[in-house]
C-alpha cells in the first residue's frame, strides 16, 4: 500500500514542468543548507572549543528560522496539491507568491550572512561556514526560475486580454431553384408539370362623362 502511494506521488512529480522541478530543487537544496554549519571556531581566545552553529543557531538564528517558514509555505505550494489534491494557494496567484517568498528568502539569507562576515571580522577564531552557502545558491536559483515562471504566467495573462474570438461563420447563400425545362439534368419529354401561366390583372377602361 505504501509503495502504490510512494510510486502514485513520484509518477505526479515527475509530470511536473521542468522549470517547477528546477524551483523546488532549489527550494529542498535551501533548506537542507540551513541545518548545515553557517559558522564555526573558537568564540574567544579563552575559550579553546571548537563549535559549530547551523541557521537556526548563533546571532542568526531568527533569521534562519524565518527563511525556513518561507521555503517550507513556497514548498508546500506544489507539494499539497501532489498529495492531497487541495490547494494550498490559487493557481493564478502561485507566481506571484512564490516570486516574493523566494526573494524575501534570498535577501534574509544575504542579511545573515552579512551579519556571520561580521562576526568573523570581530574574533578571528570564528569562520563562515558552507551551510550558509548552500543556502544562499538555492534561494538564488528558486527565485530565478520563480521569476521566470512569473514573466511567463504575466506574458500569458497578456495574450488573453488580447486575443480576439474568432469570426462566427457566414451562412450560405441560397441557391436559386432552376425551373424543370431549364435544368440539363430533366431529359426532355418527361412528366414535369410546366410552370404555371402568368396572373393576368384587368385593366379598367375609363368612363366617358354623360352628356
Amino acid at each position: 500500500m505504501l509503495y502504490a502511494v510512494a510510486s502514485m506521488w513520484l509518477k505526479k512529480l515527475a509530470a511536473l514542468e521542468l522549470e517547477e522541478k528546477i524551483l523546488n530543487g532549489g527550494l529542498c537544496l535551501a533548506i537542507v543548507g540551513i541545518f548545515l554549519p553557517w559558522i564555526g571556531g573558537r568564540p574567544s581566545l579563552i575559550d579553546t572549543t571548537t563549535r559549530m552553529y547551523s541557521g537556526l543557531g548563533f546571532h542568526t538564528g531568527f533569521i534562519g528560522l524565518t527563511v525556513l517558514a518561507l521555503l517550507l509555505f513556497t514548498l508546500l505550494i506544489t507539494v499539497v496539491p501532489l498529495t492531497s489534491g487541495k490547494t494550498l494557494v490559487r493557481r493564478h496567484l502561485r507566481p506571484t507568491v512564490r516570486l516574493c517568498t523566494t526573494a524575501l528568502s534570498t535577501i534574509l539569507t544575504l542579511a545573515a550572512l552579512s551579519v556571520l562576515l561580521k562576526v568573523t571580522l570581530e574574533s578571528p577564531g570564528m569562520e563562515v561556514r558552507f551551510g550558509v552557502y548552500v543556502s544562499l545558491v538555492g534561494c538564488l536559483i528558486a527565485a530565478l526560475y520563480g521569476f521566470l515562471a512569473y514573466q511567463e504566467d504575466h506574458r500569458r495573462q497578456t495574450q488573453g486580454m488580447f486575443q480576439y474570438p474568432p469570426p462566427e461563420p457566414k451562412a450560405p447563400a441560397p441557391t436559386p431553384v432552376q425551373p424543370a425545362r431549364d435544368r440539363p439534368d430533366v431529359p426532355p419529354g418527361s412528366n414535369v408539370p410546366p410552370p404555371p401561366p402568368p396572373e393576368e390583372h384587368p385593366v379598367p377602361r375609363p368612363t366617358l362623362p354623360y352628356r
